[in-house]
């Protein structure tokens, strides 16, 4: 039987919530490191305090929005899982979620890639989450390129593809009013052995 939150709880869970999207903005604009949590209040119109209520440190908040940058891979992991016709309809299909989700919620993109490229350099159990975080979906693409021809390559075909879109969003951020995503992704899968020059991305 599913538990249905009253509305004191509910509106614990929204706050819960709002501090974890203010923070996932945040992170991928000044990165983790240069935001505070009076940043983080004062965005979402909350005392440093309130904010505390929720969480014990911005730690605690950091791992809350690695946990929460996990769950945006599902729907990916997901479509991974399915039968596809063939390599070429799967890849499309990948991009596809890719363009849908950039034009939804692009700070949960780049957010991943700003927390990975901060805590590249430092050995330690955030950039452990944050790879863990990009080996469920290299896991899930590595396996699903495996059914079409079993290659030690795919791995490194699955990272690359990642990283690749990954690059391709801060670039049509950067290139705001220039390209689309669409044009974007459609130039990084023409470059390269995944995608020949008529696959569409829609």
């Amino acid at each position: 039987m599913n538990h249905i939150p009253n509305k004191k709880e509910a509106r614990r869970l929204a706050t819960h919530g709002k501090i974890i999207e203010e923070a996932t903005h945040l992170f991928a604009t000044l990165g983790f490191h240069k935001t505070t949590i009076q940043d983080i209040a004062q965005h979402i119109g909350m005392t440093t305090g309130a904010v505390f209520h929720h969480f014990g440190s911005k730690k605690d908040i950091l791992d809350a929005v690695v946990e929460n940058l996990d769950h945006n891979f599902e729907e990916y992991i997901e479509f991974l899982a399915q039968e596809h016709a063939d390599r070429k309809s799967m890849i499309t299909g990948m991009a596809d979620i890719f363009v849908e989700r950039f034009h939804t919620d692009p700070d949960i993109i780049i957010s991943m890639t700003s927390l990975a490229a901060e805590f590249s350099s430092i050995r330690g159990p955030v950039i452990q989450k944050v790879q863990a975080v990009y080996d469920r979906f290299v896991d899930a693409f590595e396996a699903a390129l495996n059914r079409f021809s079993p290659e030690k390559i795919n791995r490194a075909v699955a990272i690359g593809f990642i990283a690749g879109l990954q690059g391709v969003a801060v670039q049509a951020l950067l290139r705001e009013g220039e390209m689309s995503i669409e044009e974007l992704v459609q130039g990084f899968l023409c470059m390269n052995a995944l995608g020949k020059s008529e696959v569409t991305v829609h």
